[in-house]
This record gives C-alpha cells, structure tokens and sequence, in this order.
C-alpha cells in the first residue's frame, strides 16, 4: 500500500466516521451540560408537530371597535398582520381565518394551555412616542422600519436587561431628531406608549439640545422582565398594529385529526423508500451507487440537525416536501453517473470520467434545483399554513441534496479511485458498457 493509497483510505474512514457521529448525534442527541444540551430528533418535543398529526388550541377572537363599524377590508387587514405575527413568533403551520363578519379564528399546533407569554402576540400593540405633557403622539408604529429584541447592559446598576431595538423610516428619523431636540431642550422625558400604556420615559441630554438625536435609531429598555416579552413586542411592532381591539371569547383543545399513528406510518413509508432507493442505486450504479447511499446518509443527518436547530412545525405536508427533497437528492447523482457513463464509454478514465461527469452535469443539476428554489420561494410568500411548512421542508432538502450531490458523493468518488478501485465496470450501470443502437 503507498502513501497515497493509504491516505485515501484514512480519509474516507474519518469521512464514514464524521456521517455516522453526525447521524448518531442527530438520532440520540449530544449532551454538552444540563444548559446546553441538542436533544434528538425523535424525542418528544424537539420537533414541534402541526395541528394535524399533535393537536393544539382553538382561539376565537371578536373584533371591537368602540362602537364604530367593522369593515370587511379592516378584518383583512387584521387577518393579515396576525398571519406575520404568528410567522414572527414561529407558529408558522398556525391556521388563521375569518368566522362571520367580525371574528377571527386562530388554530395553533402543540399548544394546549396558552399562557399570556404564548398569546401576547394578539395585542394591538399599538406605539406612540409621546413628548410629556403632549397629547399629540410625535412618532407612531408607522415610522418603524424595524424592531427586534436584544440585550444591553443597564450603565446604573450593571445589569443585563431586555430590550427592542427600533429602526426608524427616513419620514421616522427625521420626527424623532426633532422630538428628542424638544425633550433636551425642555428637559422633559420622551415617554414611549404601547396601548395606550406608558412602558419607558427615558429623558434626552442636553448636549442633544441643537439637533436631537440623529442616526434613525431608537432602544425601548425598562419593561422586561424576560426576553421572549421584547421579542413579542418586537414582533408585533414589526408586523404592524392591529386595526381592532381583539377580545378573546371561546378557547377549546383540538384534537389531531391524523394522530401520532399517521405520523410513524408517514416516517415509516418515507425509511423504506429511502432504503429501497439506496439498494437501487447500489445495484444498477454499483461502486458509484455506493457512494451515493452514503451521501443519502449524511444528507438524511443533516436535514434531522435542520429540523431540531430551526424548530419547525412539521405536518404531513412538510414530511412529503422531505420525501420528495429526496428524490431530488437521487436524481442529481444519477444525472452525474449517467455523464460518467458517457465519458467511461468513451474511453476515458475513471478519474477523468468522474471529473468530466461533474463538468458536464453541474449546471443541469443547477438549473434544476434552483427552479425549485424559485417555486418554494413562491409558495412560501404566497402561501400560509401547511403550504408553507411544505415549501420549508423541501426547499431545505434542495439545499442539502446539493450539498451532499455535488460535496458528499464526489468526495467519496475521488477517494475511491485514490484507494485503487479503478475498474471501469465497476463503474458501469447495469447495461452501462453497451454502445447505444
């Protein structure tokens, strides 16, 4: 054995080794310390379920105006900013709907008993920054271009506390320069109201007292107890105000209407086609079917590590955009082992065939997946619900079919030829070595 031989054949073990702890570690989990620890795909409660396979809850809202009317494009309005708010706080698979001409029905999976924190995204969250001692509100929710939570350490006591950053329009920027110049010039605080309810008065130096406080940029601090409230208010300042006042009238559990047996026989049918593929592929492709049998492997741990980190809820939609991300996995090496087949029957090596088969394949298998990419991205924006959750799971496993197509397999390709296994039929499909009538 030379050294480049014996290289290769360390490489490729450590390469086996690094998708089998990867697989492992997304299976059982990796424990770090009881703060930080990756629990593993298949225990309950790391991957949050939709509606249909784990139940949830059931909220009825009715919309309040003061006694003024309830219009139809109002109630479309509020629709609308509930959808982003719920996408903001993750609920992403949440079904939201109008029932009758002034109630809103929200279906949220895997939550039985919503608590305040869970449910605080359904306020009005309507924002005002208020010169003291004025009535009229010198900048409102409208002049935010974003807001997002964080941290910032308190310069009085030392402290960590949460706050939400807020970036303001160029129309913004321009009204809170000119309201901070009035409250340093006055030396009155600039108090900051979320419905209506005074949560920050942060006064403004004096050195600020010629031309505000320019830059577009703003930190609501003081009113947070936890994290998860700046990011609630964050994410309704984001999504936009609601129109009406919503006042909660019925909330009831809803049963999964698949239930845990359809999720099991899902992912049952979804491991058998996976294994009948990868005997296929190491039956019709030989040595390359191999290969790419084990970059399945590690496309298959690194989507289970996507789903755990991104906390996706996953639906039976969802597991069908993950089955078909598969297909499109397979299809990509079989367009390189059929270039390779050409160039092997041409006459060429299997060095020179395995890069020729890449060169000649990369922008077709390219053009292919980022068509896909493009219909995802469009179900996702048009989309709500389950639609979604589909075009999540499958543009995803476009994105690692790549990965492990264009990566994965032709790593093992090239090391294969590095530990001496060159044998041109072994490289040959079934039928491969016949010249075409």
């Amino acid at each position: 054995m030379n050294f480049t031989k014996a290289t290769s054949v360390a490489r490729f073990i450590l390469l086996l080794l690094v998708i089998v702890t990867l697989l492992a570690c997304s299976i059982f989990g990796v424990y770090f310390s009881d703060d930080a620890q990756l629990y593993g795909i298949f225990e309950e409660g790391t991957i949050r379920l939709g509606l249909d396979l784990a139940g949830g809850s059931s909220i009825t809202y009715q919309a309040k105006n003061d006694g003024g009317e309830i219009t139809d494009s109002g109630m479309d309005s509020v629709l609308e900013v509930m959808r982003n708010r719920l996408d903001n706080a993750g609920f992403t698979e949440a079904l939201v709907y109008l029932y009758g001409d002034d109630m809103i029905v929200v279906e949220l999976p895997s939550v039985e008993d919503p608590s305040k924190e869970a449910m605080n995204f359904m306020q009005t969250a309507e924002l005002q920054f208020k010169v003291n001692g004025q009535s009229t509100a010198a900048l409102t929710g409208d002049d935010v271009a974003s807001a997002t939570a964080g941290y910032q350490q308190d310069q009085t006591t030392g402290k960590v506390e949460y706050v939400v950053n807020l970036e303001f329009t160029v129309e913004g920027a321009k009204k809170f320069a000119e309201a901070t110049k009035t409250c340093a010039t006055t030396k009155k605080t600039l108090d900051i109201y979320v419905d209506d309810v005074c949560i920050s008065a942060p006064t403004v130096s004096a050195e600020y007292a010629s031309s505000g406080i320019t830059g577009g940029k703003a930190v609501i601090s003081g009113g947070f107890t936890t994290y998860e409230e700046a990011e609630a208010l964050a994410n309704n300042i984001d999504a936009g105000a609601l129109q009406y006042d919503l006042e909660q009238v019925s909330m009831e559990s809803v049963k999964a209407s698949l239930g845990e047996d359809a999720l099991k026989i899902s992912l049952l049918a979804g491991l058998i086609g996976l294994l009948l593929v990868m005997v296929f592929m190491m039956i019709y492709y030989r040595i390359p079917g191999v290969w790419a049998s084990i970059a399945l492997v590690a496309y298959t741990a690194l989507f289970f590590f996507v789903l755990i980190i991104g906390q996706f809820n996953l639906t039976l939609t969802g597991i069908a955009g993950i089955i078909l991300s598969i297909g499109m996995a397979v299809d990509a090496n079989v367009v390189i082992f059929e270039r390779m087949k050409e160039e092997l029957r041409a006459g060429k090596s299997v060095k020179l065939a395995i890069k020729s088969g890449y060169k000649r394949a990369l922008w077709a298998i390219l053009d292919s997946n980022i068509t896909t990419l493009i219909a995802c991205a469009v179900l996702y924006i048009f989309g709500s619900g389950t639609i979604k959750g589909f075009a999540t799971t499958l543009a995803i496993g476009v994105v690692i079919s790549l990965i492990t197509a264009l990566l994965v397999s032709r790593a093992l390709l090239n090391l294969g030829v590095g530990m001496g296994i060159v044998n041109v039929k072994a490289y040959m499909p079934i039928g491969g070595g016949k010249k075409d009538a």
